[in-house]
């Protein structure tokens, strides 16, 4: 909320306050108003720069194996086999360029979410057998009606991000496994994602949700920017709890909605 500017006709001490106070209330806008121009030209810059070295990273190999496949057509010891792995490669750093545009667009053009009835049970089965292949997964539902309002495409990508950067957080020579919780509490549903991984530092915990920032040597650090906008566009929540050494356990919660239909 804004505040208002006092009215005081009188011209006496009260009146005297009232001009300072109103005074002082301009000079706060006029602060706020640069502060919040410095703050969106400062998340442009790194948004900016994340964007530049996220390209640059598949750009480097790209470039030697042009380079090295240049070298080997003017010696003239090029093979079909070279060739076909070079090109391979290639393709590989232009799938990579593709997936680091398509992040930043969908976070840039974050679509309005489809809010319609769905059964979130069922979605989570879908989503949790499309990762079976990754690591151990042990899923806990104390109930089988979940219905909520919120979009279906929106929630599958969150939780396949989340259960994605669960098997990615695995610790050297532990075996992954990722426990999965669904309950009902005081008219809401609460999902829990738990792993046993490396855990987050503090100094990293508190930058996780930003839409730049990434531990991982490739990815654009969105995954999780775009799962707390999709989120909380649903009315949701999300947060996380971390025990460094030992794992995260990531939460959703959601209000239960109408019988889906």
């Amino acid at each position: 909320k804004t505040n208002e500017p006092l009215v005081w006709r009188s011209d006496d001490e009260i009146g005297t306050m009232v001009k300072e106070y109103n005074q002082m209330l301009f000079k706060l806008s006029e602060s706020k108003s640069e502060l919040e121009q410095t703050q969106r030209e400062l998340a442009w810059r790194e948004i900016a720069q994340q964007v530049a070295h996220e390209i640059k990273n598949p750009l480097t190999p790209m470039k030697l194996t042009l380079q090295q496949l240049e070298r080997q057509l003017q010696a003239g010891t090029t093979s079909l086999d070279r060739t076909e792995k070079a090109v391979s490669s290639l393709l590989t750093q232009v799938d990579t360029l593709n997936d680091i545009a398509s992040s930043f667009s969908s976070f840039a053009k974050m679509p309005e979410p489809v809010m319609m009835p769905l059964d979130l049970t069922v979605l989570l089965r879908r989503i949790v057998e499309l990762h079976l292949r990754s690591g151990t997964i042990k899923l806990k539902i104390s109930d089988d009606n979940f219905n909520v309002i919120g979009d279906e495409q929106l929630l599958g990508r969150t939780f396949s991000n989340i259960i994605l950067n669960a098997f990615q957080s695995a610790v050297p020579g532990r075996s992954a496994n990722v426990i999965i919780s669904l309950t009902k509490k005081e008219g809401t549903c609460l999902l829990s994602f738990t792993d046993n991984g490396k855990g987050i530092e503090p100094d990293v915990a508190e930058r996780v949700f930003l839409p730049h920032f990434t531990t991982k040597k490739s990815g654009s650090g969105l995954g999780l920017a775009i799962a707390k906008q999709a989120i909380e566009q649903m009315q949701g929540k999300i947060w996380f709890e971390t025990t460094v050494g030992k794992g995260t356990t990531f939460y959703i919660e959601m209000t239960i909605g109408q019988n889906v239909v």
